[in-house]
């Protein structure tokens, strides 16, 4: 196969997967709103961020704004409870993976399977427009997360050494292939 005719197989299935979501309401012991992120979410997840990260702000602004208007898929899914954003989960799509980019839940909702929920309809998203693995970085400091993700299947690839930029802590890559559920 030429380069050229696999540049354009590339493209063609990257327009044939649909990545589509519909919101939709979840009982947690109250009631969630789980929807698509809009561009004048963007301060919410930011105020969530500052809130988790105690005072960082991993993604501002712009890279949200870049995420969601760039060349790639994107599924950026968030969480409210009473009109209020609670939490939040982005996964960027190439051809056969689902790169979870960024999730946070809000200290008061921590706990409260925000974060469960919001992996679930990624996870089922993914699967269902026919992707085959997700993956995802995390702190190797953050054991309650790496914990969460174990949980649904998802297993260590690698470290990637010095990979967050605030600190130079280690990243630990990991992997979900859906073949292993079928």
């Amino acid at each position: 196969m030429s380069k050229k005719s696999n540049f354009f197989d590339k493209v063609r299935v990257l327009f044939t997967k649909q990545i589509v979501y519909l919101p939709k309401e979840v009982d947690l012991g109250e009631l969630f709103l789980i929807r698509e992120v809009k561009y004048t979410d963007i301060r919410h997840l930011i105020a969530i961020e500052k809130e988790v990260y105690e005072g960082e702000v991993p993604w501002g602004k712009t890279a949200f704004l870049s995420e969601l208007n760039g060349p790639q898929a994107v599924l950026y899914l968030l969480v409210e409870c009473d009109q209020e954003v609670v939490g939040f989960i982005g996964t960027r799509f190439d051809e056969e993976d689902g790169h979870i980019t960024n999730i946070a839940v809000s200290k008061e909702f921590q706990g409260r399977g925000v974060a469960t929920t919001l992996l679930n309809e990624v996870k089922e998203t993914a699967r269902k427009a026919g992707y085959e693995s997700l993956s995802l970085e995390v702190r190797v400091s953050n054991m309650d997360a790496q914990r969460l993700y174990r949980k649904f299947g998802f297993v260590a690839r690698s470290v990637k050494k010095r990979y967050y930029h605030s600190n130079n802590e280690d990243a630990l890559d990991m992997f979900y292939r859906f073949e292993e559920e079928r």
